[in-house]
């Protein structure tokens, strides 16, 4: 009986959760930024590698030296009509500022080390997209 009531529930929930995340998805007013440990002037010299020199051109990219020394923060705002996603913008300021800092892009993906069950499915599509949301 109890399940008659959880299922609806959940499932209102869960439409809710997904029509929030594409509300913030396509706003096209809010800025990303990252602190990179760079000094303004090397930045400024160069072309950004990786990812976000594949989307400068339909993004706006500004440069500023980060407070206290502390290297540059990049801040990229999405214009209105541009098609790229707020989660690309993530993907390439991660990936931007792992080649700055290390070199290379260390990817949370490869080889898999289990065998894919009914189980570990939320686990896969989670780390799939797990390079567009969280901490930059």
């Amino acid at each position: 009986m109890a399940f008659l009531i959880v299922v609806p529930i959940a499932a209102g929930a869960a439409i809710v959760a997904r029509k929030r995340r594409s509300a913030r998805a396509g706003d096209g007013g809010h800025r990303h930024v990252v602190t990179v440990y760079r000094p303004l002037p090397e930045l400024e010299s160069a072309p950004l590698p990786g990812s976000l020199k594949e989307i400068a051109d339909r993004v706006e990219v500004q440069l500023r030296a980060a407070p206290g020394d502390r290297g540059t923060e990049i801040a990229v705002r999405i214009p209105e009509g541009s098609d790229v996603t707020s989660g690309e913008v993530r993907r390439a300021l991660r990936e931007t500022r792992s080649l700055l800092e290390a070199g290379d892009v260390l990817l949370p993906y490869g080889p898999a080390t289990t065998v894919p069950t009914l189980w570990n499915r939320p686990l896969q599509a989670a780390t799939r997209r797990g390079r567009e949301g969280g901490l930059l």
